[in-house]
């Protein structure tokens, strides 16, 4: 439990800017119910103001399903700009704990009405019974 306190406490803090915190950025996002689908993404850290956006950290374009991938990735807070037809949509995350690969967790971006970004993380769970394939990095049973 006490190696896993400083990652709690920094999604905490996180938590109390407003801010949600992922083990890992990749997923599906969706604008006003449309998936963005084979469409252009950057994500960014923040500028000096801690508002949107600084540095260009990864470009990224989403598939034909409205998934991304963004590997690997650094502690810290970012904003991810996406694209649909033209408008840029804007969504603020941190990430809580390095990683080089993606494991058994992926996120939803949704974007409503008012253009702000509601994100859920989301952990994979294989309960087929079948044994785990060599390509899957973790594998979670019920």
């Amino acid at each position: 439990m006490q190696e896993s306190y400083p990652r709690w406490a920094r999604a905490q803090k996180y938590a109390a800017k407003g801010v949600e915190a992922l083990d890992c950025f990749a997923g599906q996002v969706r604008i006003q119910g449309k998936k963005v689908k084979e469409q252009p993404f950057s994500v960014f850290v923040p500028n000096a103001e801690m508002k949107c956006c600084g540095r260009l950290v990864k470009r990224g374009q989403t598939d034909d399903h409205g998934h991304f991938l963004v590997e690997p990735m650094d502690d810290g807070e970012y904003f991810a700009q996406f694209e649909l037809k033209g408008v840029p949509y804007v969504a603020n995350f941190a990430i809580i704990s390095s990683y080089h690969r993606c494991d058994g967790t992926h996120v939803e971006i949704d974007f409503s009405e008012t253009n702000r970004a509601r994100i859920q993380s989301y952990v994979d769970i294989n309960d087929s019974g079948e044994e785990c394939q060599e390509n899957e990095p973790r594998c979670y049973r019920k």
